[in-house]
């Protein structure tokens, strides 16, 4: 037996640990309704090209969810974008520069059919904090809408529904904007 080897007798007490596993991700039928959404728009963006790259997205992650979730109120023409409120490391100095931003925004910010949206992206057991709940609560009194998203089918959902119904969660119905039939 070569000192490479994996055997333990070498250290005595030693015992070699493997790390478990994650399971094998698999996409849901919402991710892969994203990817042909973005597929669709690539095509009309580049009709030249015979052969485009794939458009893949995956939500197993809160970096992914995110991304997923940015790009799906885009695709379906509303307002998106991320929001960066950490500080920043200043290595000439070597001291921590806290961000300007107000405490408990949202990862992200967004507008659809003249709604405000603010999504919070909390992956597995993540909980709001003190600061981001105080903002879901001023931005539901001010009349926008406050989503917590686990993952990318549950935030589907409920974006579906304000866009196929016209329903607003959180306002009273006589306050509902109703969808524009195209008439």
């Amino acid at each position: 037996m070569n000192r490479y080897s994996k055997d333990s007798s070498f250290f005595p007490g030693f015992e070699i640990k493997h790390k478990k596993r994650k399971p094998r991700y698999v996409k849901s039928a919402a991710v892969r309704e994203l990817e042909q959404l973005a597929m669709d728009e690539a095509r009309l963006l580049h009709p030249t090209m015979p052969h485009l790259g794939p458009r893949t997205f995956r939500d197993d992650s809160a970096n992914t969810l995110t991304a997923c979730i940015v790009k799906y109120i885009t695709l379906k023409g509303g307002f998106a974008s991320r929001c960066n409120n950490q500080g920043v490391f200043n290595i000439n100095t070597g001291r921590y520069i806290p961000s300007t931003a107000k405490k408990g925004l949202p990862d992200i910010v967004g507008t659809y059919q003249g709604k405000s949206l603010m999504i919070e992206v909390k992956y597995r057991s993540d909980k709001l904090s003190d600061h981001q709940e105080k903002i879901r609560q001023e931005q539901e009194r001010s009349g926008g809408l406050f989503f917590i998203a686990h993952d990318f089918e549950g935030f589907k959902n409920w974006f579906d529904n304000i866009s196929n119904t016209g329903a607003l969660p959180g306002t009273p119905a006589e306050k509902q904007v109703p969808v524009n039939s195209g008439g």
